[in-house]
C-alpha cells in the first residue's frame, strides 16, 4: 500500500461490497499498514485481523444480517478514533443476497463531526463522531419488507407508526392557549416535520376545528435547505385591558433532532419571523425568555468559559433589542461545575415575578427571584430564596408553591406548601396545603405522590398518583378500578377556570375531556366526573384490545422490597379475570421494559406500537416500576440512586423476571428487555449479568444507552448527572461506579474468558441503538460497547448497532425515521425469540 490516500475495494462472492478510503495523509502508512483485506471466500460475518491499524483500532468487524432485511453498515468502532468508510446496502430476493444496483446502490461517505469530551480540569479536547449514511430506499425496504409482515396488515404503518393524512383519529391535539387562540404542533403523513397551527376554542369544540396555519416547518425546512425539529416556543405577554395579549414569540429550532437549538422571534400577527432588529439566537444549548417587548433573559454560549462541563450555560444576562449578544450585562453567573443556569418571566394576569434558576445538580436548585419588576442600570435585584434545594417550586400568579422532597421546619417530606413571594424573601411562614398518604413497608416504603400543579384563574388543581398507580385530582377520591388509568391535567386558560382532562390506559385509548369550570364539580367523585364532561377527542383504536389481559403484580426483591409491575396479554382462557397467572400460556415472547432513575415515572399509557407490534401477534409485555422512578415518592427515587441504588434496581428486575418464570407467565429463553437511555444502561449491565449468570433474558434492546460510566461525566451533558450515578473522579465513588459500568465489566468477561462457562446457555442477541445527532448521551457509549461485545470469544452471542444520522437523544427525527427504528426494534426482538 502507498499512502492512507489510496484506496481499496473488494467485492465479496456473497454480495457485500467492502470499501475503505481515508482523507489526504501527508506522511507515509506504516508498513503492512492494511493488513488483510476480506477474502472473497470469507464468510459473511467474520472478524478481519488487522496487523497495523492508526489509532489503536485492532479490529474490522462486519455485522450479521439483522432482521432479514438486509441492511448492513460496515463501521470500524473505536474509543480512540475512527476511519473514513463506506456504507453498505444490500437486499435479499429469492433467497439469495444481491448487491444493489444504480441509484440503490449510490455510494455515501461517511461524514464527521466533532464533539467535545470535557477533561476533569475542564481542559476540552476533540473527539471524532462517526456517522453512518443510511441509503435512500433504506425505509422502503424495512417498512415493506419488515414492518408490514410484523403486524400482518398492510394499513399498519399508517395508522400505527405514522399518523394518516387525516390524523385527528390517530393522536390527540395538545392545545395552548395564546392571546385567546389555541395553538397546536401537528405532524402527520403531509407535514411529517409539522406545521404550528391555531383555532378558536368554539372551533376547536368542534368535531372539525377550523385551524389556521401559523408557521409550516417542512416549508421552511424545503426553503432553508435544512432539517429542523420542533423545539418549543416562548411568548410575549402583555397586559391589555385585563387580558394577557400575545404578538411575538420565539421559536426554537433544533437541526437534526440535537439538544443544541436556533431561536428566532416570531411575528404572531403577521405569520413571519421578525427581520429588522428581531432576535437572532444562534445554535446552542440555550433558555430563553422575554423579559418585556424590547428585552430578553438569556442564558446560551457566550463564549470560553460560559458553559457548565455538562455543556449547559452557566449565567444569565438581559439581552436589549439592537444591542449585540456579547454585551449584554450578566444578571447572575454559577460555578463551572453546575448543571445548568438560566433565567425566565412568569406573567399571570397582573402579576409578573422572574426567576433565575440555578442547578448545581441534577437534584439541588437555588432560586432567586425579583419580585418588583424594575431594572436598575439594566440590571434585576435578585434575592436568593430560603428552600431546601432539592424541593420543586412554582409560581401561581404571586404566589410560591413549594414541594417538599424532604422534611422542612415541621412540614413531611411530599408535603405542598404555599406563600406569597414577597413575604417568603421576607422571612414569611409557609402555609401547608396538602401532605401525601404513606404506606411502610419491607424495605423501601412508598407514599402517594405530586404529579403535577396546574394553575387556573382561581384554582390549583393537583393531580396526585397514589401507590396503586390510579389518579386522584384535587379532593377526588374513587373506587379501586379495574383496569389501571392515568390522568394529565392542562389549564384551558389562565384567563378562566376550564381545564383540558386527559384520560388513557394501557388498553383505554386518550380521551381529551373539557371541564369549563372545575369550581362546580368539586368534591364530585370519579364516574360523576368524566360523565358530566365534555368529550373533546377520542383517540381511534389502534389495535385490538378487548382481549388483552391486564394484571398489576408485585415481586419481592433481594432485600425484601416489593417491586410493582404490570403485565399485558392476549386472554387464552374465558375464565381468566387477569388476577394470577392460571392456565396462562408461558410459551409465548415476553418484552419486558424498565427505566428506574431520574425520579421519572412509568405511567399506565396507550401504546398502539406495543399492542400491534407485539401484543397482537401473540406476545406479551411488562411494565416495571423500579426504584429511582417517581411512581411512590422521595424515598422510593432516592433509594435507586448511585451505584448502590442501581444495583438495586438491577435486583427489582431481576426479581420480576423470576416471579414470571414462577408464575408460569414466561419460559426461559423467551424473554427480552429493552430499555433506553438510563434504561439502556440497565439492559448493557442485563447483557452482562447474563452473560456471567444465563437465565432469564435472551434478546436485549439498548436505545441510546450509557455503557462507559468511568467517562460519562466528560462526555456532553454527563456532568450533569454526578448526583445521580456519583464522580468517577473520586476513587471510591468509582469503585462503586465500577459495579454499574456495563462496558468494564464486560471487559472482565473478556479477560476471565467469561469466568469458566465460555457461553451462555441459550442464545443471546443484543441490538444497541443510537443516533450521530445525539448531543445528550455521546453515541461512543453504544459504539464501543457493540464492538467489545463482539469481541468476546462466547458461542451464541451476537451484538448489533443501529445508528441513526438524525434524531438527537430521541434517537429518530421524523415519523419515517421513527417507523424505521420501531420496526427493527420489534422485528429483531421477535425474530430473536422465536427463531
Amino acid at each position: 500500500m502507498e499512502c492512507t490516500c489510496a484506496k481499496v475495494s473488494k467485492v465479496c462472492q456473497n454480495g457485500f461490497f467492502l470499501d475503505i478510503s481515508s482523507s489526504t495523509c501527508k506522511k507515509e502508512c506504516p508498513p503492512g499498514f492494511w493488513g488483510k483485506i476480506p477474502d472473497p471466500k470469507v464468510e459473511t460475518g467474520r472478524t478481519c485481523e488487522i496487523s497495523s491499524w492508526p489509532h489503536g483500532m485492532q479490529r474490522l468487524i462486519v455485522p450479521h444480517i439483522l432482521c432479514d432485511l438486509c441492511v448492513r453498515t460496515v463501521a470500524m468502532l473505536s474509543e480512540r478514533g475512527v476511519s473514513d468508510m463506506r456504507s453498505l446496502s444490500l437486499r435479499q430476493q429469492n433467497g439469495q443476497i444481491q448487491k444493489l444496483k444504480g441509484a440503490d446502490a449510490t455510494e455515501q461517505n461517511i461524514r464527521f463531526r466533532f464533539s467535545r469530551e470535557r477533561a476533569q480540569d475542564g481542559e476540552q479536547t476533540e473527539i471524532a463522531k462517526l456517522s453512518v449514511e443510511r441509503f435512500s430506499n433504506l425505509k422502503r425496504l424495512i417498512l415493506c419488507n419488515g414492518w408490514k409482515s410484523t403486524l400482518n396488515r398492510e394499513e399498519a404503518v399508517s395508522t400505527v407508526i405514522s399518523p394518516s393524512a387525516d390524523g385527528d383519529d390517530c393522536k390527540l391535539p395538545q392545545v395552548t392557549e395564546i392571546g385567546g387562540y389555541f395553538y397546536d404542533f401537528w405532524s402527520d403523513a403531509f407535514n411529517p416535520r409539522g406545521v404550528w397551527r391555531r383555532t378558536t376554542l368554539d372551533s376547536f369544540l368542534t368535531t372539525n376545528p377550523s385551524w389556521e396555519v401559523v408557521l409550516d416547518l417542512d416549508e421552511l425546512c424545503r426553503r432553508e435547505g435544512e432539517s429542523y425539529v420542533w423545539r418549543g416556543f416562548d411568548v410575549l405577554l402583555e397586559a391589555k385591558d385585563g387580558d394577557m395579549s400575545a404578538t411575538r414569540a420565539m421559536i426554537c429550532l433544533s437541526r437534526g433532532g440535537q439538544d443544541a437549538f436556533q431561536a428566532r422571534e416570531f411575528d404572531l400577527e403577521r405569520k413571519t419571523f421578525v427581520r429588522n432588529e428581531g432576535f437572532v439566537l444562534p445554535e446552542s444549548k440555550s433558555v430563553v425568555s422575554y423579559f418585556s417587548k424590547d428585552f430578553l433573559l438569556v442564558s446560551t454560549d457566550f463564549g470560553p468559559g460560559s458553559q457548565t462541563y455538562a455543556g449547559y450555560p452557566r449565567s444569565v444576562r438581559l439581552w436589549k433589542r439592537g444591542t449585540s449578544l456579547e454585551a449584554s450585562p450578566t444578571l447572575f453567573e454559577g460555578e463551572i461545575q453546575d448543571h445548568v443556569v438560566f433565567g425566565y418571566a412568569s406573567r399571570q394576569r397582573n402579576h409578573q415575578l422572574q426567576v433565575v434558576q440555578r442547578s448545581v445538580n441534577f437534584h439541588t436548585t437555588d432560586w432567586c427571584l425579583n419580585t418588583d419588576n424594575k431594572l436598575e442600570a439594566g440590571r434585576l435585584s435578585l434575592q436568593k430564596l430560603d428552600v431546601p434545594q432539592d424541593a420543586d417550586l412554582t409560581i401561581f400568579e404571586n404566589f410560591l408553591l413549594l414541594h417538599l422532597r424532604s422534611e422542612f421546619k415541621n412540614f413531611p417530606q411530599g408535603a405542598l406548601l404555599s406563600q406569597a413571594a414577597n413575604s417568603a424573601l421576607s422571612g414569611g411562614e409557609w402555609q401547608l396545603l396538602w401532605t401525601p398518604r404513606r404506606e411502610e413497608r419491607v424495605g423501601t416504603s412508598r407514599s402517594s405522590t405530586l404529579q403535577k400543579i396546574v394553575c387556573t384563574r382561581n384554582y390549583l388543581v393537583l393531580q396526585i398518583l397514589d401507590s396503586t398507580l390510579t389518579s386522584d385530582l384535587l379532593v377526588l377520591r374513587h373506587d379501586e378500578a379495574t383496569s389501571l388509568v392515568s390522568l394529565s391535567v392542562r389549564a384551558v386558560s389562565a384567563q378562566s377556570d376550564g381545564l383540558w382532562i386527559g384520560r388513557a390506559g394501557f388498553r383505554e385509548p386518550p380521551t381529551l375531556f373539557y371541564a369549563e369550570d372545575i369550581g362546580k364539580w368539586q368534591g364530585q367523585d370519579w364516574q360523576q366526573l368524566f360523565s358530566g364532561l365534555q368529550v373533546v377527542r377520542r383517540l381511534q383504536d389502534l389495535y385490538d384490545a378487548s382481549k388483552v389481559v391486564e394484571m398489576r403484580l408485585e415481586a419481592r426483591s433481594a432485600d425484601g422490597t416489593e417491586v410493582p409491575f404490570t403485565c399485558l396479554r392476549m386472554s387464552t382462557s374465558d375464565t381468566s379475570d387477569g388476577t394470577d397467572g392460571a392456565g396462562a400460556n408461558a410459551d409465548v415472547p415476553t418484552l419486558v421494559y424498565a427505566y428506574g432513575g431520574f425520579g421519572i415515572p412509568l405511567l399506565p399509557n396507550y401504546n398502539a406500537t406495543i399492542g400491534a407490534a407485539w401484543l397482537e401477534r401473540g406476545g406479551q409485555y411488562v411494565e416495571v416500576n423500579l426504584r429511582g422512578g417517581g411512581e411512590f415518592g422521595a424515598d422510593w427515587e432516592r433509594a435507586g440512586r448511585f451505584a448502590s441504588g442501581r444495583l438495586k434496581a438491577y435486583e427489582d428486575l431481576e426479581a420480576v423476571a423470576d416471579e414470571l418464570l414462577r408464575r408460569g407467565l414466561a419460559t426461559p429463553g423467551r424473554v427480552a428487555l429493552m430499555g433506553r437511555s438510563n434504561g439502556g444502561l440497565l439492559v448493557a449491565n442485563q447483557v452482562v449479568r447474563e452473560l456471567a449468570n444465563p437465565c432469564r433474558f435472551s434478546a436485549f434492546v439498548a436505545e441510546v444507552p450509557l455503557t462507559d460510566m468511568r467517562k460519562y461525566h466528560r462526555w456532553l451533558a454527563g456532568h450533569s448527572w454526578l448526583e445521580e450515578y456519583g464522580d468517577p473522579d473520586d476513587t471510591q465513588s468509582w469503585k462503586e461506579l465500577r459495579q454499574i459500568s456495563a462496558y468494564h465489566l464486560a471487559q472482565d468477561l473478556h479477560k476471565t474468558s467469561c469466568g469458566s462457562c465460555g457461553k451462555p446457555r441459550c442464545k443471546m442477541r443484543v441490538l444497541f441503538t443510537t443516533s450521530t445527532r445525539d448531543d445528550r448521551v455521546h453515541p461512543c457509549h453504544a459504539r464501543k460497547m457493540v464492538k467489545l461485545l463482539q469481541s468476546l470469544p462466547i458461542d451464541g452471542l451476537e451484538a448489533f448497532l443501529y445508528e441513526c444520522q438524525e434524531g438527537g437523544h430521541g434517537g429518530a427525527a421524523s415519523i419515517g425515521d421513527r417507523a424505521v427504528l420501531r420496526t427493527m426494534e420489534y422485528e429483531f426482538l421477535w425474530k430473536s425469540l422465536t427463531t
